[in-house]
């Protein structure tokens, strides 16, 4: 990167190469991780309890998407979107009418891309209907050459660079000269019995766009601008920082000394405790004020920032710290945080995540088809006490099953719910047991008392 010449002609190269990168702070980051951590899939309901625990265990868990989708989540959150291909770890077999009759892989196999690598096609005015998905990448152990999957409701097709122009199967996209890419042991094309796109898109900031793709924006995209000013406010401090945060003294109407050279010689050594000695009784001494950093403060602009991406002004650096500050408070001050996360990021990326697991049903070895009404759950990580939650389960719990009332009140996933549903079978079976055990014992005759004769 050149150096500007403002900076050149005020003499300042040396100290803009050593401050320029402790300017930078990565806040777009710090945008992006106050949402990511609110951002967390707790499970999946749907009519049919038997089948949302399919795709559960058989689909989410056994991919590790508790971890895999906070990766899909930043993503989503730094480029406006992620994606998401769900495709079997084996083989399908069809009957004699072409129809999936079952797979032969234990469970589907879910992998994630970013924008930088895949693009997804849509009907034209839908954001839902794909007609196709392209994955474009390089990889070194095929010469360093690009290779492209493409995906359709049809089939998969794979291509990668060819190394000449000719030959009969070869053809030219985007200036590059494209041959297929045959994979030992599988067909080309790869067929795709689902009929659908099984690339499915999860993004953030939607907004309507004509067109076969959608628009999407990351949680900073409309702030780099911004961004970019307070980094240059942070290095102009620096600046000032090590060249002017010192007091400045000159000596007026002494003769300034020069060595053989030509080079001024200092007219005296200024240290603590130190005396100077004027030889002219006309010289005098004065002393000018260091800059004030201050005037080059970035609060303002960090409070620009935390308005325009909903994320809560204390999480930015402050010129007065908060203290002693009510929950009330830190809940009002999150308010927008919470609002942008419920209202509009968890709906837009539950949606992808539902598309997800109903894609990933179909592939189990036993498939299951996965409701429309199926709704993807999120922990809650508002600023609630145990006791609080405590509070509103009891007193909900009785007009709802207590199911639902531990979803609403205590945000229990999937998981948990089974595991207490488990445990609670296992309590009352043991009571029963129990209970018949103590019956036999007063039934039996060794248990009569003895009565004296």
């Amino acid at each position: 990167m050149p150096i500007p010449e403002a900076v050149t002609a005020a003499k300042l190269t040396r100290a803009y190469r050593q401050l320029l990168s402790m300017s930078e702070t990565p806040w777009g980051k710090l945008v992006v991780a106050s949402k990511l951590d609110r951002l967390e899939v707790n499970g999946i309901t749907s009519p049919d309890s038997s089948v949302s625990d399919a795709v559960w265990h058989g689909v989410w868990q056994t991919n590790a998407m508790d971890l895999e989708s906070k990766l899909a989540h930043r993503a989503a959150l730094m480029d406006g979107r992620a994606h998401a291909t769900v495709w079997p770890a084996g083989d399908w077999v069809a009957n004699d009418e072409q129809e999936i009759t079952r797979w032969t892989s234990e469970e589907p196999r879910v992998t994630l891309d970013d924008s930088s690598v895949m693009v997804v096609e849509y009907v034209e005015g839908s954001r839902r209907e794909r007609i196709g998905a392209l994955r474009r990448w390089r990889d070194p152990n095929v010469d360093g050459r690009d290779l492209v999957t493409l995906y359709r409701r049809d089939g998969i097709y794979k291509f990668q660079q060819a190394k000449t122009d000719a030959g009969d199967r070869r053809f030219t996209a985007a200036g590059v000269s494209w041959e297929p890419r045959e994979v030992d042991g599988e067909e080309w094309p790869l067929p795709n019995p689902l009929g659908v796109v099984p690339v499915v898109e999860l993004g953030v900031n939607r907004q309507l766009a004509p067109g076969a793709f959608t628009h999407c924006s990351g949680e900073f995209a409309n702030e780099t601008g911004l961004i970019d000013k307070v980094n240059l406010l942070t290095f102009l401090g620096l600046v000032v920082a090590v060249s002017m945060s010192f007091p400045l003294r000159v000596l007026i109407g002494e003769e300034i000394l020069r060595d053989d050279s030509g080079k001024a010689i200092p007219p005296f050594d200024a240290y603590i405790g130190g005396a100077v000695q004027f030889e002219n009784p006309q010289a005098k001494l004065a002393q000018y004020e260091p800059a004030d950093r201050g005037a080059l403060s970035i609060y303002g602009e960090l409070q620009q920032l935390a308005k325009s991406t909903s994320t809560p002004g204390h999480y930015f650096p402050l010129a007065d710290t908060i203290s002693n500050v009510s929950a009330e408070t830190i809940r009002a001050f999150e308010g927008p945080l919470h609002a942008a996360v419920n209202g509009s990021h968890k709906p837009s990326l539950g949606e992808g995540w539902e598309e997800v697991l109903r894609l990933g049903g179909r592939m189990l070895p036993e498939p299951v088809e996965l409701s429309q009404r199926a709704a993807i759950m999120w922990a809650d990580h508002e600023s609630r006490s145990l006791a609080e939650r405590a509070d509103a389960f009891s007193k909900i719990a009785g007009s709802l099953p207590w199911q639902a009332a531990a979803e609403l009140a205590l945000a229990l996933g999937n998981d948990q719910i089974r595991r207490y549903e488990s445990e609670q079978a296992g309590s009352a079976l043991t009571q029963i047991i129990a209970r018949l055990r103590d019956d036999d014992a007063a039934r039996s005759p060794e248990s009569a008392p003895l009565v004296a004769t």
